[in-house]
């Protein structure tokens, strides 16, 4: 019974968010999916600790039968329900603390992600799709603009459509947003540089300002329930280097290669945890002229 509560509330979420990506209703749909989807985890299925091989990071998931979901950081990742709740509250009240906010966001992402490799694994594009409307939504609630995904393009004697992931139009007085979402970088990540530079070339650059949010680079092996992180740092240069810029890259679970790796080229390339952004002074930030 409880699979079909979830199935459909990933409906109600994509069809609010589609409707109206800033909308109260979307928030709403996708809270109660985060909800329900935490309280089948915990109450119908097994939480297992996995066998972190990522330094200072542990991680646990969820099983049910022989299936296993992908892992999730045991600091960041909320198991009781109750809390969970309250800070759902909080968070809609403003009163969330930062680091319980870091802690909601995390399992709010993650949580239907888990609950969807478990009870509906044929699903393959659920999990990015949701995490998709969870960010999409949070950006056009705090701009207060719903998002495209259609750029348009002068090409020769024609306009051409592209499809991209999120293009948001903050006005005049600010910089457009191009907003690539991922999972992982294992997503073709290649292709938000690409939109970047295309975007670079059509429009002038510094037009739209990309910002990249990222969920986690963690790998799980089901037979030995080890987690490894898959980092292509050198890569990562080359693509902001030579391809193009992307402003601001945001990650809710960093791997320590990419916080090296924006530390040693503090000007090439910002890497940042997903929380940030809503802070004042980060938004203020990204939205500087």
């Amino acid at each position: 019974m409880i699979d079909h509560s979830l199935q459909k509330g990933y409906g109600n979420v994509k069809r609010s968010c589609n409707s109206d990506w800033k909308s109260g209703q979307a928030g709403d749909a996708i809270h109660e999916l985060a909800a329900n989807s935490l309280r089948f985890l915990v109450e119908q299925c097994e939480l297992i600790d996995l066998v972190s091989r990522v330094p200072g990071k542990q991680y646990v998931s969820f099983r049910r039968g022989t299936v296993i979901a992908r892992p999730a950081n045991q600091q960041h990742f909320i198991t009781n329900l109750l809390e969970f709740e309250q800070l759902q509250r909080d968070w809609l009240d403003a009163t969330i603390l930062a680091q319980d906010w870091e802690r909601l966001s995390y399992t709010t992402a993650l949580a239907p992600c888990l609950a969807m490799e478990i009870f509906n694994r044929q699903n393959r594009k659920g999990p990015a799709t949701y995490f998709e409307c969870y960010i999409g939504h949070l950006f056009a609630k705090t701009f207060g603009v719903n998002p495209t995904k259609k750029a348009r393009l002068s090409v020769l004697d024609r306009e051409v459509l592209m499809t991209m992931d999120f293009l948001l139009d903050l006005g005049k007085q600010s910089p457009k947003i191009h907003l690539p979402v991922k999972m992982s970088t294992r997503e073709r990540v290649v292709q938000a540089w690409s939109h970047q530079r295309l975007l670079d070339s059509a429009y002038g650059d510094g037009v739209y300002r990309g910002i990249m949010v990222l969920f986690s680079e963690t790998k799980l092996d089901s037979r030995t329930l080890e987690v490894t992180e898959i980092c292509v740092p050198d890569q990562w240069l080359v693509y902001q280097t030579l391809l193009a810029q992307i402003d601001r890259i945001y990650y809710f679970d960093i791997p320590e290669r990419y916080l090296t790796l924006a530390t040693e080229y503090p000007n090439v390339i910002s890497i940042k945890p997903f929380g940030e952004f809503f802070t004042e002074t980060e938004r203020r930030a990204v939205l500087r002229s």
